[in-house]
């Protein structure tokens, strides 16, 4: 296959030639989806509070028992933006969320788009 775009080879890089595959419209801003992970879930209301105040826009996802697998936690702090889907902007998002939530040792490495591809 001939790319007409060069990603790393990282798991993002991989989403976006997934993506690239589908004839995703990258020239269209769509909704993207983080996750911010926790060490333990559910959190506290002290801890939701403290996600709230640095992330109004959070919303706290509980996970179906049938996508749970053993020692998983059960939910995931989401976060939407709408923007044209970049591998810059991904990764800048990412480690954004990171910093933002280190001191309750919160991460942020996946994401989803969840806008209609080609066919």
């Amino acid at each position: 296959m001939n790319s007409k775009n060069i990603w790393p080879e990282d798991a993002d890089g991989d989403a976006f030639r997934i993506l690239e595959q589908r004839d995703f419209d990258f020239g269209q801003s769509h909704e993207i989806e983080f996750s911010i992970d926790f060490p333990s879930w559910p959190l506290t209301e002290e801890q939701q509070k403290l996600v709230l105040d640095k992330l109004p826009e959070a919303k706290f996802t509980e996970l179906e028992p049938e996508y749970l697998e053993e020692d998983d936690n059960s939910g995931y702090v989401s976060f939407f933006i709408k923007d044209k889907v970049t591998y810059e902007l991904i990764v800048r998002e990412q480690k954004r969320l990171s910093d933002l939530f280190s001191d309750m040792d919160g991460y942020c490495n996946s994401w989803s788009v969840c806008s209609p591809c080609g066919g």
